[in-house]
């Protein structure tokens, strides 16, 4: 590791920390109800130091919602350009899109509660980014599920994303890692096994 890359690690970690307590703050409450002083707060750095990360509230909010999408994207596209077996690469998306709902608020589920708040550019980018991950799921469902219509497979893949971000909303009491399989075991058998089989 260079030193370089050392001394751009902190200011990465403090960004991804002001991210993960903003999303949970805008999904906690309405946009307009959070101040910089309360995630600032809940991150442990003054109001003040907020902006050396990102120049204002929405700038979070964007941030908040478009980098874990470019993430999930970024790793699905990875995973299905290396991993030949479809059923090995599906899993492996599923497993990603698990551990990374578990560690923070979805982006998903702050972009519809926040939605009206951002500009209507962004909207539109976090929407296409949606679309083209979805598709990447639903491109190895189709080679495993070919009993699937089309909107069979979007139906599907669409209702286990909401399976797995809804997962943080609800206090089963399980450690992470016990959640973690349970979500996954049924992510998989959502997918891939067929109806009237089990």
């Amino acid at each position: 590791m260079t030193s370089s890359s050392r001394a751009a690690s902190p200011r990465s970690s403090r960004r991804q920390t002001l991210i993960k307590v903003a999303g949970e703050l805008f999904h906690e409450r309405a946009f307009d109800a959070v101040t910089t002083e309360m995630i600032g707060a809940r991150a442990g750095v003054t109001g003040p130091a907020l902006y050396r990360h990102f120049p204002s509230k929405q700038a979070l909010l964007i941030a908040v919602l478009e980098d874990p999408l470019k993430d999930l994207l970024a790793h699905a596209r990875e995973t299905a350009a290396e991993v030949t077996d479809p059923r090995k690469a599906l899993a492996a998306m599923i497993d990603y899109h698990v551990t990374r709902s578990l560690q923070n608020v979805p982006s998903t589920l702050v972009f519809l509660k926040n939605e009206h708040n951002v500009p209507e550019e962004e909207r539109h980018r976090m929407r296409r980014m949606m679309r083209l991950y979805a598709e990447e799921w639903s491109a190895l469902v189709e080679r495993l599920r070919p009993d699937l219509s089309d909107a069979q497979n979007r139906v599907l893949t669409h209702a286990v994303f909401s399976m797995i971000n809804s997962v943080p909303q609800f206090n089963s009491g399980l450690d992470v890692e016990s959640v973690a399989s349970t979500i996954r075991t049924a992510a998989v058998n959502a997918l891939l096994v067929p109806a009237g089989t089990v």
